[in-house]
């Protein structure tokens, strides 16, 4: 399977859930050596979807998943990340989620401390990954936050929060967003590719490496 193949294909945004050919194509590609090379040097690697287009519009289609994700009926977008951690660049946006309800939500004395789920959203293709057991403490002046990591990456369900990663699943099926799992994200890429990344202090690099980096 080549990425000219899937160039030539359909370029308007998904309206209705991946079909088994498309995920199984994009999850293909997702692993694909050429592919992988064009995600380690920041290039959209899997024009599907608003990813066939310009970066804007990638941008503005990860702005209305983010809102999408706000709505879903067991968790609430606790923040989102667009502004690439302030500096530097990051293939993806960082979407923290806590349970509506807000029993993950602690405050005590002038802090407050949210435990949740993380998604990552790539803004080179249309792919995901999901984090488990972030726990971040903020007060009105300062906080302490996270960074998403190979060793929190976690496949879908994450034991305890099925409701809020079943609704997560139904929004991404909805843009066309193949969320992929621990071993496909901790399998290892060609020795020889470099990724530009803070988040692992590897080489060997793998899968989630290269879809998911930061250099501040």
């Amino acid at each position: 399977m080549s990425l000219a193949s899937v160039r030539s294909k359909r370029t308007g945004h998904f309206s209705t859930a991946y079909d088994q050919h498309v995920t199984s194509e994009i999850l293909a590609l997702a692993r694909e050596p050429a592919v992988l090379r064009a995600a380690a040097n920041d290039e959209i690697a899997i024009p599907e979807g608003a990813w066939a287009g310009s970066a804007e519009a990638v941008e503005g289609l990860l702005r209305w998943v983010v809102a999408d994700l706000d709505r879903c009926p067991s968790v609430v977008v606790e923040r989102s990340e667009f502004d690439m951690y302030g500096s530097g660049y990051a293939s993806f946006v960082d979407v923290l989620l806590t349970w509506r309800d807000g029993s993950a939500r602690v405050a005590d004395d002038n802090m407050t401390r949210v435990r949740g789920l993380a998604v990552g959203l790539c803004r080179l293709a249309p792919i995901a990954a999901l984090f488990a057991d972030v726990d971040i403490a903020f007060c009105a002046t300062s906080g302490a936050s996270y960074l998403p990591s190979l060793e929190t990456a976690a496949s879908n369900p994450v034991t305890g929060w099925e409701d809020a990663c079943r609704d997560i699943v139904q929004v991404l099926d909805r843009h066309g967003i193949l969320l992929l799992d621990r071993e496909t994200l901790s399998t290892s890429i060609d020795p020889a590719l470099t990724v530009e990344t803070v988040l692992t202090d590897r080489p060997p690099y793998t899968i989630f490496d290269a879809w998911f980096h930061w250099m501040d």
